[in-house]
């Protein structure tokens, strides 16, 4: 995807320069680098515009998501978590969390 270098700042109207920078997210649990923002020269302003953010979730969906193999236990599949995401989510052993079926090949976890 390809961003105009400059655009007109929403603010104050002044030039907006295209740049980099690291975004942290879910409490700094995850950082982005190289994410596109834009800069004004003239307020400072620092802001994204719709692209930018469709951009930055696309790319944060794709580079932070966890492949895991099934194991087996007695009758029963399981699935190992990382250990970043049970101290993000406050994951204890013995904890129950919910699996909810969203579609044919989706399912989605509850804690």
């Amino acid at each position: 995807m390809v961003f105009k270098t400059k655009i007109k700042c929403p603010i104050c109207e002044g030039e907006a320069k295209l740049s980099k920078t690291s975004l942290k997210m879910f409490g700094g649990v995850v950082t982005l680098k190289d994410n596109p923002i834009y800069e004004c020269r003239k307020c400072k302003e620092k802001f994204a515009t719709g692209k930018t953010v469709d951009k930055t979730v696309k790319r944060a969906r794709k580079e932070f998501s966890f492949a895991r193999k099934l194991i087996s236990t007695g009758g029963s599949l399981a699935i190992t978590i990382p250990p970043d995401l049970t101290k993000f989510y406050k994951l204890k052993k013995g904890e129950d969390i919910q699996l909810i079926p969203a579609g044919e090949h989706l399912m989605k976890v509850k804690v």
